[in-house]
């Protein structure tokens, strides 16, 4: 019976890899001082699909040695590891997934394959930002939307504190998918997804009824896709 064990459970670890290989895990950059730090270690667990598998499956312990046979050098850190597990123990994983990607990396959603995140943003035909009226909908106009999935767009400003924050036109940006138009009712619904001081909606606790959701934070390399 161990032995079958043993053998599933490396099975599931090549799985693993094999899958974040494919999903490009293995090209995000960890910091040079990655053992000094609580939060990139924590990081990159919640944002990869692969890791939270292994997690559900197999539980913390199992999880931090296999993150420990993949990277030796986090032996050098308990501080880090112990506080990996008591952010686990405090803080539920979500049954949906959520994994980071290259904004170029080719991503499915809803049985629909983007070209980066470029492709989505050309044919996002649905608008919403939150004024002092409360939030605002309007439609794109020239823009074509792909026959069988439907995009829109939530998105806030960057913070002003100065005349010379005035000309950053960076945003942040969230993302829906529907099968059907997106309506105004759908913009709403999405609004309601909690969201922190950089508008990211992608977390633990979004309801089912909204996903797939994808956030950019306006500037760097790498976004969020929660499915």
């Amino acid at each position: 019976m161990m032995d079958f064990i043993l053998k599933s459970r490396k099975t599931f670890e090549k799985q693993i890899r094999d899958r974040a290989l494919s999903e490009r895990m293995k090209h995000i950059p960890l910091p040079k001082n990655l053992l000094k730090l609580r939060y990139p270690l924590i990081d990159m667990v919640q944002c990869n699909r692969c890791f939270r598998d292994y997690l559900r499956k197999y539980g913390v312990e199992e999880l931090i040695r296999f993150l420990v046979k993949e990277m030796p050098e986090l032996k050098k850190s308990e501080f880090v590891l112990q506080y990996l597990k008591e952010w686990i123990s405090q803080n539920k994983l979500a049954d949906y997934n959520i994994q980071r990607y290259h904004i170029k990396d080719k991503i499915t959603i809803l049985g629909y394959e983007f070209n980066g995140l470029e492709d989505i943003q050309n044919h996002c035909v649905m608008i919403g930002k939150e004024y002092l009226q409360g939030l605002r909908c309007w439609h794109r106009e020239g823009v074509t939307e792909y026959p069988d999935i439907h995009i829109g767009k939530l998105y806030d400003d960057y913070p002003s504190f100065d005349s010379y924050d005035s000309c950053d036109n960076r945003t942040y940006q969230n993302y829906i998918f529907r099968t059907s138009p997106i309506t105004e009712e759908d913009m709403k619904e999405a609004f309601k997804i909690p969201h922190n001081f950089n508008f990211c909606m992608v977390h633990e606790h979004i309801p089912k009824e909204c996903l797939p959701v994808l956030y950019y934070s306006g500037e760097g390399e790498y976004m969020l896709l929660a499915t």
